[in-house]
Order: structure tokens, then C-alpha cells, then sequence
């Protein structure tokens, strides 16, 4: 925890970076061992208030004292002070956020937990014809409905690389006669249902839900599911290469391997390659033929090229809604954050209405992949080989050059890959000017520090 962190958040190149003198503050170095083992990694002696844990209300609370037409209560009124907090579940919508409702005794209530105004008992009206990429692309694949087919019922799970690979394969699949179902977009449920499973907790909370998707799917009694193993991405020409990161290419290995009911249905994982027709029709085939021996190559030669057509309406749509919400945002005066990650950060439970957030504080949302087409290729310092790397430093690139656009970048706890694009975006942005903001996000829902971090960054904005 001390080596985090000094070298990962303070980011100090080594212990001397950090002077002589050292005072810590926070309530983690009541905690002897945590002081200790900092002393230790720092090789000095560190001074330790007894006050640690409180030095930032002291300091809030002086700060308060300076600024002219305080609300800081006195004495008199501190001692008749009244507050009552009670939880309460919002039914504004299928979130149901979990609210804290706290009571003063002047009448007055501050309610927090909320990730949107809707528990604030708010119209949201308003706010919600704000555009928001999250929302279009949630709201894209949702409507991505079953067809009718005479081969039965096949299930995907909508987490990882299906968040942007579902149109896609929902064209292929109906187009040779399935009925494609996905699950649900994903709640605390859906992590509940599948928690027995998972192996590891190292993963990232995205790769964790998807043994609750497989398991749903189970449940909805899909003839066959599928999620293949994919080396590459999408190639759009815009990096060194179109690697998809290891746990999105081969987490379908684990879950064979893991997910026990897994044996009462037919589970797809063949390795396909996605940007060569000829070839995916051959994977396709000799996937499906021992099933369906009926199959020809035309028909699935059909299926390729509806797929790919299906995909690129997708991917279109993305563009247009973005550059849409960039006229929206300039003609009525608006900032734009891009908020930045990878397309399974969209999902309601891992982005935990973080993009709702936003669009309440004014912001005008889009996503990375909405917008970075309207930029050139960024060069980097590292080997650019990812797909969705490649996007992130493009629209890095477009914050630098719009004086009205920030990035806010999403990152997993647990993704080792993001270890690098952190410290490239950070780069770009700050060698033209530009604020990093970032948001690492995990199973934990409360949005407390997330709007502090989104309100600190309005207010450098604003100064």
C-alpha cells in the first residue's frame, strides 16, 4: 500500500523527491504499521499529528473562517445542532441507487448516493435531452431485438468485447436462422449470480460479471452460447496493430473452465479472426457444421457480409450521435466531456451512472469512439498495438485541440494494460494545457469521491 501509493499516486520518481521533511495526514496513519513501513520505504523519520485523520476538516474549517460571508455555524448554533441520516432506495428507475437522506434541524436535508437528479426528486426531463453517448449506445444495443430463426436460441453475454462487437455478431447469427438473445445490461445482480465462479479476485471487475451474464443466459435456456476467443480487434488502421487485451480475447477460457452450469448447454468459443472474411467464414463453419450439417458456405458467406454491414451501421450511428452532440454542446454554450475508456465501461454497473453524473453538472458526454475520427493519428511513446489504445489517444489529441473539451478517463482496477495509456494520456494532455482526470472504477458504488473529483475539475475550469 505505501509503494502505491508514493510511486503510482504521488508518482515520485524515488523516496528523496519527497524532501526531508515529512508530515502525513489521513486517518490511515493511526495505523503504526502504515507509518512505519513508510518510514521504512522512505528512509527518514516522518512526523505523525495526532490529529492525522482530522487535519483536512481543520483545514476546510479555516479555510471557511477566511472566506468572507461564511456559513460556518458559531458556537451558539453548534450547540443546538440537529442531524438524522437515513438510507432509502430511489424508484425513479431500474438503478434503484441506494440514497442517503441526511436531516438538519433548520428543515433543511442533503441527499447523497444518487447518480442522477432523479433522488433529488428533480425533472430530469431536461438533463436527459442532453446527449449523452453512454446512454445512445445502451440504448443502440438494447434495441438490437431477437428475429425469429428456425435453429434455435442463440445466447450472448453483454460484457467485454460484446459491448461493441454485438451488432456484429447479431447480424451473423440471425442472418443464418438463430434467434440471437443477449442477457441484460448488468446490475449488482448480475455479479451476484455468478460470484461463486470466479477464480480469482485479481480480475477486473468487468470480466467478473461475466460469469453472472453466462449463468443468466443458462437460466433463459439458450440452445447455445457463444463468446469467441479473439486475438484482434477490429483493425482501423490507426495503430501498430489491433490487439484486443488478453481477459476480452480469451476470458471464454476461463469461464469453460469455471463455470460448472456451463455443462448443461452448448458453449461457443472457437478462435476467429475478425478482419478477414474468408477466414471467419471458414471458423464459422467448422464450428457450426457438426451441429447444423446443413450449413452451406453461402449461406454463411451471407451471414459475413450482414454482419459486417450491421457493424458498421453501429459504428456510424456512434459518429453521428458524437458529432451531433458537439454541434448540441457549441450552439447552446456548453463544456464537453469525453469520457473516455473502453466500450464495456458504458455498462450501467461498471460506469455506475458516472456519464449521468456528468451530463448533471453540465457537461455534454461523448465517447471516445464517438469523435476520434475528427482527429489525426496521435504519435505516443509506447508501441501503439491496441485497438481501443489507439482511440483513447486520439481523443486525447481532440481535447488538446477544442478549448471547450475535457477527458475524464475511466480505468478498471485490476486492467494492467491501462497502466500505460494513464501515463500517455496524461501526456498529451498536459504537454497542451490540459487537466487529467482519472476515475478508477470497481465494484464499489458510491459516487461521493467521483463528484468531488468532477466538481474539482469545474472548478479549475472555472478559475
Amino acid at each position: 500500500m505505501v509503494k502505491n501509493a508514493i510511486y503510482k499516486v504521488i508518482r515520485a520518481g524515488s523516496p528523496d523527491e519527497l524532501g526531508e521533511h515529512i508530515v502525513v495526514q489521513g486517518g490511515t496513519f493511526y495505523n503504526d504499521a502504515v507509518l512505519r513501513a513508510f518510514e521504512r520505504e522512505l528512509g527518514k523519520d516522518v512526523i505523525r499529528p495526532a490529529i492525522a485523520g482530522l487535519m483536512g476538516a481543520y483545514g476546510a474549517a479555516l479555510y471557511a473562517q477566511r472566506v468572507k460571508g461564511s456559513t460556518l455555524l458559531s458556537a451558539a448554533q453548534l450547540s443546538t445542532f440537529e442531524h438524522t441520516a437515513k438510507a432509502a432506495t430511489c424508484k425513479g428507475c431500474t438503478n434503484h441507487c441506494r440514497l442517503t437522506v441526511n436531516r438538519f434541524g433548520d428543515g433543511k436535508k442533503y441527499i447523497s448516493g444518487n447518480q442522477c437528479e432523479r433522488g433529488l426528486g428533480y425533472d430530469t426531463a431536461k438533463s436527459e435531452s442532453v446527449p449523452n453517448l453512454h446512454a445512445f449506445k445502451r440504448a443502440y444495443l438494447k434495441n438490437l431485438t431477437p428475429k425469429e430463426g428456425t435453429r434455435g436460441t442463440l445466447g450472448i453475454p453483454m460484457a467485454l468485447g460484446m459491448y461493441e462487437l454485438y451488432p456484429f455478431w447479431h447480424g451473423l447469427f440471425s442472418s443464418l436462422g438463430f434467434r440471437v438473445i443477449a442477457s441484460e445490461q448488468s446490475t449488482r445482480h448480475t455479479y451476484e449470480k455468478g460470484q461463486f465462479s470466479i477464480p480469482s479476485d485479481t480480475a477486473c471487475y468487468p470480466a467478473k460479471l461475466m460469469h453472472g451474464h453466462v449463468e443468466e443466459l443458462i437460466e433463459a435456456g439458450a440452445d447455445l452460447l457463444f463468446y469467441p476467443c479473439l486475438t484482434y480487434n477490429v483493425d482501423e488502421k490507426a495503430a501498430d496493430n489491433c490487439y484486443n487485451c488478453p481477459v476480452v480475447a480469451y476470458y471464454s477460457e476461463l469461464l469453460a473452465g469455471n463455470v460448472e452450469n456451463l455443462q448443461k448447454t452448448k458453449f461457443l468459443y472457437p478462435y476467429l479472426n475478425i478482419n478477414n472474411d474468408k477466414a471467419l467464414a471458414s471458423g464459422v463453419l467448422k464450428m457450426l457444421s457438426p451441429l447444423y450439417p446443413d450449413l452451406t458456405k453461402a449461406e454463411i458467406k451471407t451471414a459475413v457480409k450482414a454482419a459486417r454491414e450491421a457493424y458498421a451501421r453501429f459504428m456510424q450511428a456512434v459518429r453521428d450521435e458524437g458529432e451531433y452532440a458537439l454541434k448540441y454542446a457549441r450552439e447552446n454554450k456548453k463544456r464537453v466531456m469525453i469520457l473516455a475508456g473502453r466500450p464495456y465501461h458504458i455498462d450501467p454497473e461498471i460506469g455506475h451512472g458516472i456519464d449521468k453524473l456528468a451530463v448533471s453538472l453540465g457537461f455534454v458526454v461523448v465517447s471516445e469512439d464517438s469523435i476520434c475520427h475528427l482527429t489525426e493519428r496521435q504519435p505516443v511513446h509506447v508501441l501503439n498495438q491496441w485497438t481501443y489504445h489507439a482511440r483513447l489517444y486520439r481523443a486525447a489529441r481532440y481535447a488538446t485541440e477544442h478549448s471547450d473539451t475535457e477527458l475524464v478517463q475511466l480505468v478498471s482496477f485490476g486492467c494492467g494494460v491501462d497502466a500505460i495509456t494513464t501515463d500517455e494520456i496524461r501526456s498529451i494532455l498536459e504537454e497542451k494545457g490540459k487537466y487529467y482526470t482519472q476515475i478508477k472504477i470497481d465494484e464499489i458504488t458510491n459516487l461521493g469521491a467521483v463528484r468531488i473529483r468532477l466538481r474539482s475539475l469545474l472548478g479549475a475550469l472555472e478559475q
